[in-house]
């Protein structure tokens, strides 16, 4: 497959899919989790979090699957990262952490 999706490639857009585990504990992932500004945050190479351009978004609708679309800029790395942490009191899913490789 072609960009944007793979492979993730230094100063190009990319776009990839996760799930979030849900904060109840029974290891399911968390279904139409709730998305706000500020609680998917991007490093590159270390250099300290910024929250992304972009806010994911749940992918298709209803589902378990939360689409990450990254500029060509925030992809402008080595090593991108992404920082999942819910904002909310109490958090209705668990902190995520992807780390992204790029290729030139």
């Amino acid at each position: 497959m072609a960009a944007p999706y793979n492979p993730p490639v230094k100063n190009e857009e990319f776009k990839i899919r996760i799930a979030l585990p849900n904060v109840d504990g029974s290891g399911a992932f968390k279904s139409n989790p709730t998305i706000a500004a500020g609680d998917f945050k991007v490093d590159k190479d270390g250099a300290g979090l910024n929250n992304l351009t972009t806010l994911p978004t749940v992918d298709p609708a209803g589902s378990v699957l939360v689409l990450i679309s990254l500029s060509a800029t925030e992809m402008n790395a080595d090593v991108v990262t992404i920082v999942c942490i819910d904002q909310t009191n109490p958090k209705e899913w668990l902190d995520f952490v992807l780390s992204i490789p790029t290729t030139t």
